[in-house]
C-alpha cells in the first residue's frame, strides 16, 4: 500500500501465496445487508494483496463489490500511511461499467458495523412502504400490528445507530 492511497494491483509473492482465484469461486448475486466483518474474516481467501506496510485479503466479490479485509498492517490509523494499512479494516471496491473496480470505501470496524445498522433500516423501510402499501388498498388490524411492530423496531435500530455514529466519529 503506498502512501498515496490503496494499491489494489500488487501480487504477493513466497511461501503463503493463497489458492487461485477459480479454486474459490464464491459469487454473490445480491446482498441486501452486507456480512459481519467476522463472517468476511472466516471466508477463504480469494487473492492478496501484500506490502512492506500491510496485506490485503479479498474475501468475497459479488456482482457489483468486492470486499477486501487487511489482515497485517498497523494496530491502528497512522499520519502517512493510507487508512487500509490498519488490521482490521475493510476495504471495498465497486464494479465499473466497463468491468474494471474502483475503491468505493474503506470502513473501520465500527463503521463497518454502522453500515449494517444502515442496510438494516433500509430492509425495514422497504418492509414498512410494503405495509403501507398493502395497507392503502386493504385495511386489516394485523397489518396495522405489523406496521407497529416495524416503527418499534426502527426505533430500537435508531438508537444503537446513534451509539455507533458517536463511537465512528470519535474513533472509539
Amino acid at each position: 500500500m503506498s502512501p498515496r492511497g490503496p494499491v489494489r494491483h500488487a501480487v504477493c509473492d513466497g511461501g503463503d501465496t493463497p489458492p487461485a482465484f477459480a479454486t474459490w469461486e464464491l459469487v454473490m448475486t445480491s446482498t441486501l445487508i452486507r456480512p459481519a466483518l467476522n463472517v468476511l474474516n472466516d471466508l477463504p481467501t480469494l487473492q492478496a494483496v501484500c506490502e512492506s506496510v500491510g496485506r490485503l485479503e479479498l474475501k468475497l466479490e459479488t456482482d457489483t463489490n468486492r470486499y477486501w479485509v487487511t489482515t497485517a498492517g498497523v494496530p491502528r490509523r497512522t499520519s502517512g500511511l493510507p487508512i487500509n494499512c490498519v488490521v482490521g479494516y475493510v476495504t471495498v471496491e465497486r464494479r465499473l461499467p466497463d468491468g474494471g473496480w474502483d475503491l468505493q470505501a474503506v470502513y473501520s470496524p465500527e463503521a463497518w458495523k454502522l453500515s449494517q445498522g444502515f442496510d438494516y433500516t433500509h430492509v425495514l423501510l422497504a418492509e414498512r412502504n410494503r405495509i403501507e402499501d398493502d395497507l392503502a388498498t386493504s385495511f386489516s388490524w394485523g397489518l396495522v400490528r405489523e406496521l407497529e411492530e416495524i416503527d418499534a423496531e426502527l426505533e430500537q435500530v435508531n438508537e444503537v445507530l446513534s451509539d455507533l455514529a458517536r463511537r465512528v466519529r470519535l474513533g472509539l
